[in-house]
């Protein structure tokens, strides 16, 4: 793999807010081998002068659902594997396109998904997967209508996208399945959901026994647990048994959001897909239950964001985009723009992604880095709004030392 060399580049920070002015950034075999002030002395090297444009670290989503093929429980449950992959591959490039060079995927994504991204048999960001979450019968992830009276298949029926499990044996035994075929991180269920039919967004789920279980079992494979948790109690319950990511918060009270920074632990609010279900739910065949819940919802979302920005919980970001809502991963930006600057919309889409990965060599831009680098057409801490525009305002995407897009003079 040749040498590449941005000379002139305006880089990210990731110690201080602001740029680094009139860098160079040599990259070999994948990752960044320097980042120094003034022209580099490399010989033999493919040079680009960005002329004083801005380089930034490629985007992390640690929150998304590629193979979740549709925002209707009933259409997820039809959805054979093939065609959930084939709706995967489509979101996945999408992401790649938008300047996302790494997703977690924290409910339906596996080995198979994860290893054609890796071997370029699919287009798309690195994956991290969960594999499939955990719920309690009638939980977030039961995706059984109320008139449904037969048991929870645990293979095909929920077309791999949950366990459902009760007590803390059944909780184990899936967890170390799913570690087992390689989970990143494990997801359980602490409250209700929107596009779950039978559960309400109060309900608090899974006992403090189950959860621990899960937690310990994680900690074996010194992974770590995901939950989603709307309210404030099952966010206050995830601090106190030890859930590292809390995944929506969107409920989350002052109170709360203390709870799980004074734990370590990290928020990922998803504000694009409740911002879209209000959008665009009439045309999505959703029952009125689950409209009646992204309503309730979006009222508060925006108040819960607040919330945890001010309490200093670091935040991830997330997106939670299911079907064909999958194209407005990168409005994200702007729904966060509206409680937080620019430079700590971009920390959460780069540095503190990382961080809930324990990946410290993604999102910054310095040496030792993979080299996933975006050149940006425009000054984003400026107008956080151009990493909204579907990737039309990067003129170059890089995923570990190699081009998806250069557009460069």
């Amino acid at each position: 793999m040749a040498t590449i060399i941005f000379e002139n580049a305006r880089v990210l920070n990731a110690v201080a807010n602001g740029y680094r002015e009139d860098c160079h950034v040599v990259v070999e075999d994948g990752r960044i081998k320097a980042v120094d002030s003034g022209r580099a002395g490399v010989r033999e090297a493919d040079v680009i002068d960005l002329r004083g444009g801005v380089l930034l670290p490629g985007l992390i989503d640690v929150h998304t659902h590629p193979r979740l093929s549709s925002a209707s429980a009933a259409q997820i449950l039809g959805h054979p594997p093939s065609y959930t992959t084939a709706h995967a591959a489509r979101m996945l490039k999408h992401a790649l396109d938008c300047g996302f060079t790494t997703l977690r995927d924290v409910g339906g994504g596996d080995y198979g998904l994860a290893k054609a991204l890796d071997d370029g048999l699919i287009a798309g960001p690195r994956l991290f997967y969960a594999g499939r979450t955990l719920s309690m019968t009638g939980g977030h992830g039961d995706l059984r209508a109320q008139e449904q009276d037969v048991e929870p298949c645990r293979c095909h029926l929920m077309n791999s996208i949950a366990h459902i499990v009760d007590g803390s044996d059944a909780v184990r035994r899936a967890a170390r399945e799913e570690l087992r075929m390689g989970a990143h991180c494990i997801k359980i269920m602490l409250s209700g959901g929107v596009l779950s039919p039978t559960d309400p967004i109060w309900m608090e789920q899974f006992t403090d026994e189950e959860v621990a279980a899960a937690v310990e079992e994680a900690g074996r494979w010194r992974a770590y647990v995901a939950a989603h948790a709307h309210t404030a109690e099952a966010v206050a319950r995830a601090a106190r048994l030890g859930v590292r990511t809390v995944e929506h918060a969107t409920l989350v009270t002052p109170e709360a959001a203390a709870a799980l920074r004074d734990a370590g632990g990290f928020a990922v609010p998803t504000l694009a897909v409740v911002m879209a279900l209000i959008e665009r739910g009439d045309g999505l065949g959703l029952p009125a239950a689950v409209r009646d819940k992204a309503r309730e919802l979006t009222r508060l979302a925006m108040q819960g964001f607040e919330t945890a920005w001010r309490a200093d919980v670091p935040l991830g970001f997330g997106t939670d985009l299911p079907g064909d809502l999958f194209g407005m991963q990168a409005r994200e930006f702007v729904y966060r723009r509206e409680v937080q600057p620019a430079d700590a919309v971009l920390r959460s889409a780069t540095i503190v992604g990382a961080d809930i990965l324990k990946r410290p060599d993604l999102g910054r831009i310095a040496p030792g880095a993979v080299a996933d680098l975006l050149v940006v057409d425009g000054d984003p801490l400026e107008d956080i709004a151009i990493l909204a525009e579907d990737g039309r305002r990067l003129r170059a995407i890089m995923k570990a030392g190699r081009f998806h897009k250069r557009d460069l003079a």
